[in-house]
């Protein structure tokens, strides 16, 4: 399948089913298993894929993790660049997930590396700098934090102009980290010039947030009325639905700025949607948000008993969050420890996939395009070395008449005989291949002409001993090998394995003109007595 057909095959099973996560998992299950079959590593590493986002759907973030770190691995096998950035993205996302920000971090970064080198544009460089910022500004890094927002506006801008809802996030976020740094003026600027974009956005939990952070802007400049303003809108907002809104921290902020003013009535309407929102969210880092307001809160309006009891409610919480931590990163641990066992397993599996799509099936030597390309790999060795690459080319002598008068499995047999021939001679330097029909192709790399010499007699001998009947051959009544050899340094006329093996395939020509059964050797630049070019030398055995 093309990489295309691929593709459509697996969003496929994420469409029909967008919205049950199970059911995507237990198809992609399936896809994988065909996958691995194929031995096609874009198809593997974009299951592993979307294995990942369906786990994160279902919020089981160490499989998420596993299988992020087994498409990466897949993906970084076949040099596809866009795909390498997209694994490493979602490798971070699942990092977040788990809390690990340094690697969520270093993953993107890795991801936005790749995107800026090959130029990439889209959703995947605003995927990747949304989360940079995102990650930048939760570990305190605030400029870069706004170096990435920034692009991730003039990108949008340029690219998706009518895209008002991502336009707004990313308008707000740029504004939290102005304030995060204190420069007040700055986010209430920016949120100003949102105004208008706010008005096209319907998703609420997107106006909620930019009005909350305008508020705060306008409470840190002194400018109550507009804050007040800003503030009612999202609250009206937020009414009966405590989850519309995504950052709680902001809930914090504007109570301690609201009681500072002096306005008890809407900190305690904050206070209010924020307790509220941790009854249905039990995450011990909602937990303490939600704790250390509401301790704050209460001591700041003089109830110190109730004060008291949310900070010892909170010293417990940060214990609970510390064997938390640990906890996290013992299970990345572990689910890095599963993702390389499996990866391996995989890889394992590719290799011996690889290795049968590289066999004869009948003889079990490489096959013609196996050959070429360990042939080129030879050579490229033997260049850097400045070593020979010797050729040996067999053929099977009346090998046709062989078999209309013994039969085609009779002839099977003696192919099967000469390949066992060659294969009793390969090590890591020397390789054969079944080159098609009754034909036989050996490479060397770095031999001298007498030990290439020498593999083709033995060969050849061996044939001789198996004494295999073929009446049709005057040469003995039995079964012999017409044999060509040669052996080159590597320079532009010889820089191909197709360009050598055309030159042994001369001395195989000059065996068989020679009456069969023979082997001779083709000395490769050198001009005979005769003046002949490259004369042949024949080997006996």
């Amino acid at each position: 399948m093309t990489k295309k057909q691929t593709r459509a095959r697996v969003i496929k099973v994420y469409t029909e089913y967008i919205n049950d996560p199970e059911k995507q998992i237990k198809e992609y299950k399936k896809l994988l298993k065909q996958a691995q079959e194929s031995a096609d590593l874009y198809y593997i590493g974009f299951v592993f894929h979307m294995l990942a986002v369906a786990y994160n759907m279902l919020g089981s973030k160490d499989k998420m993790l596993i299988n992020s770190v087994k498409s990466l691995a897949v993906f970084e096998g076949t040099g596809d660049f866009e795909m390498i950035a997209d694994a490493y993205i979602t490798l971070g996302a699942a990092y977040y997930n788990q809390e690990n920000y340094q690697l969520a971090l270093a993953n993107y970064d890795k991801a936005y590396s790749i995107i800026k080198k090959h130029r990439m544009g889209g959703t995947s460089r605003l995927a990747v700098l949304n989360n940079l910022a995102g990650v930048s500004n939760l570990m305190g890094d605030y400029r870069s934090g706004i170096r990435y927002l920034s692009e991730c506006l003039k990108l949008s801008e340029k690219e998706s102009p009518d895209r008002s809802p991502e336009l707004l996030v990313y308008y707000t976020n740029l504004a939290e980290s102005y304030m995060h740094l204190g420069e007040y003026q700055k986010a209430e600027t920016i949120l100003k010039d949102a105004q208008a974009l706010s008005e096209k956005v319907t998703v609420i939990s997107y106006i909620c947030d930019y009005r909350l952070k305008y508020a705060a802007a306008n409470y840190n400049l002194g400018d109550i009325k507009q804050g007040n303003k800003n503030f009612d809108t999202a609250m009206k907002l937020a009414e009966g639905a405590p989850d519309t809104y995504s950052d709680i921290e902001i809930f914090r902020d504007l109570t301690r700025l609201l009681l500072k003013n002096g306005d008890r009535e809407r900190a305690c309407k904050a206070v209010e949607l924020l307790t509220e929102y941790g009854k249905n969210n039990s995450h011990t880092m909602v937990q303490l948000t939600v704790t250390g307001t509401l301790a704050d809160y209460y001591r700041a309006v003089g109830d110190t008993e109730r004060a008291v009891e949310y900070y010892e409610r909170l010293a417990k919480l940060y214990e609970t969050r510390t064997r938390e931590l640990k906890q996290v990163q013992l299970n990345i641990h572990k689910s890095l420890k599963d993702a390389d066992a499996s990866i391996s397993k995989l890889n394992k599996l590719i290799l011996e996939s690889e290795e049968r799509a590289d066999r004869d099936h009948m003889t079990g030597l490489l096959n013609h395009a196996a050959m070429l390309r360990i042939g080129d790999e030879f050579i490229e060795t033997a260049a850097k070395k400045k070593e020979k690459i010797g050729v040996i080319f067999i053929d099977i002598d009346f090998f046709k008449k062989c078999n209309d008068t013994y039969g085609h499995a009779k002839g099977d047999e003696i192919i099967k005989e000469v390949a066992r021939a060659c294969q009793a001679e390969e090590t890591d330097i020397i390789r054969f291949a079944r080159y098609g029909g009754d034909e036989f192709l050996g490479v060397t790399c770095g031999l001298e002409d007498e030990a290439v010499a020498d593999i083709a007699r033995r060969i050849c001998d061996r044939i001789r001993k198996a004494d295999i009947p073929n009446k049709k051959n005057p040469n003995g009544k039995r079964v012999t090998l017409s044999v060509g050899i040669v052996n080159v340094a590597v320079t532009e006329k010889t820089d191909t394995i197709i360009q050598i093996a055309n030159y042994a395939d001369k001395a195989v020509y000059y065996s068989k003109k020679a009456g069969k059964n023979c082997i001779h050797f083709l000395e490769y630049g050198r001009t005979s007595v005769t003046g002949e070019d490259d004369p042949f030398v024949k080997i006996e055995f």
